[in-house]
Parts: C-alpha cells; structure tokens; sequence
C-alpha cells in the first residue's frame, strides 16, 4: 500500500492535505492493489473556480484552502467572490462572478445558490470545505483532456496567447480572467487570507476548434498577480483549454 501511495503522490504531485489524498486512492486502487486510474506522463490543467463571500460564514475554510491550490503545479486557482450577500470591507463582490455562478447552478441542476461553491474544470460543482471531495475532483480533472493555453509577453502590458487545434461540440467561450496577489483582511475576529481573488473578468470572444493565436491586453494594476485564459464549451460547460500566466 505505501509504494501505491508514492506513486500517486509521483503522478499527481499537488498541494493537498494528506489526509484527503489518503482517502482519494481508494477511487482508484482495487481491493487487488492494482492502480486503475488514467496513466498521462504530464496531467493536463485543472481549472477551480471558488465562488465565496467575506459575509459567508462558512466559507473562511475554503478561502483558507484556496491558499494551498494556488501553489499547487498545473492548478489554476481562482476565487469569484459573489454579490448577493451586499458590501464587504475589501470589496470583492462582482456582478460578474453571480452570474457565472448562476450559470453553474442551472447547468447541475439546482434550484438556488451556495457559497462555499468549487467548480472543477467547469463541470464538477462540490462544497469548497469539503476538501477531500475537492482533492478527488481534481485528480480526477487531471486525467481530462484540457489542452495547455500557452501565454507569452509580447510588449510591454501585450500577452500572445496560443490554444491548439482541438475537438469542441458546438462553440467554446474564451474568456480571462485577472486575478489579485493575496490579501490578508480581518473578519470575524481573526485574519484571513484571500488568494487569486478575480477583479476582472474579459470575454474573448469563440472558439470552435481551430488553432488560435491572439494577443491579448489584460489591464493589470499593482495589486494583480497574474490572469488565467479559458476555452469552455458553451453547451455543457467543460472546460477544453487553459493557461495562466504570473507576474
């Protein structure tokens, strides 16, 4: 059982708590001991999708979390603080984030919102809390065919973007997001870090399979740490192809 927990830790090497790794082999070894799980020599980007609030009370735990998936290598982390729960401190609450939110909750089926919310590659929704369904979600992301988006800087504050040729059902949206370097805020009594909050949300127009080579403008500010462009399929939601870049 050991050398099978190496050699998941080798194939999926991301910062999770042990503890939910632990639980996650079980998805994929069988009582036999045989490792059934895809076999990819470089697992393709994960794309979560945190949508949290300062004024939800259950959702520090996630933002928390957030903080180790942002460090995690081939993730893209990014936090969409909703608006319905009114004004906060710092002011992360976009229009925008409600309603991408808004267009997951009719896409799964539901009949009202949630915060902490995790989407995984744009069709796993789980409670962001939840880290160890969060975990097995993203390993099982990792075995997704979602292409790399290769970004470059071109001049100064210009980004080349490049998407491969690939299969999409209908159209994919293209869009990017700018997402803010950590911010520690006090609420509730006690320090919370915020990690890749999205200030800016920029949609860049469709995709339909062909190969793609842009340059982009993503309108940064001292406070932005980096921006993430997406290919996502209109009709179900997946995501195709993804790539970040940061500052």
């Amino acid at each position: 059982m050991m050398k099978i927990f190496i050699f998941i830790l080798l194939l999926f090497p991301f910062s999770v708590p042990l503890n939910a790794i632990a639980q996650v082999q079980s998805t994929f070894v069988e009582s036999s001991g045989v490792y059934t799980g895809p076999l990819q020599t470089k697992p393709s980007p994960v794309v979560v999708e945190l949508f949290s609030s300062q004024n939800c009370p259950a959702c520090p735990p996630a933002d928390e979390y957030m903080s180790d998936l942002v460090k995690s290598d081939g993730v893209i982390a990014l936090s969409c603080h909703v608006d319905y729960f009114g004004k906060t401190s710092a002011g992360f609450g976009k229009p925008f984030c409600t309603q991408r939110q808004s267009q997951y909750i009719k896409q799964i089926g539901r009949k009202s919102h949630f915060t902490p919310q995790m989407m995984i590659n744009g069709h796993m929704s789980e409670i962001g809390y939840e880290t160890t369904a969060v975990a097995a979600a993203i390993v099982k992301g990792r075995s997704e065919r979602v292409a790399t988006v290769k970004i470059q800087p071109k001049a100064s504050g210009v980004y080349d973007f490049n998407i491969p040729a690939g299969t999409v059902n209908g159209a994919a949206e293209i869009w990017m997001a700018v997402y803010q370097k950590p911010q520690n805020v006090r609420e509730r009594g006690r320090n919370i870090t915020y990690s890749h909050v999205v200030n800016r949300y920029i949609p860049l127009g469709v995709w339909r399979g062909g190969n793609i080579e842009r340059a982009v403008y993503p309108i940064v500010d001292s406070k932005s740490a980096g921006f993430a462009i997406v290919a996502q399929e209109a009709r179900s939601g997946k995501i195709l192809a993804a790539g970040d870049y940061r500052f």
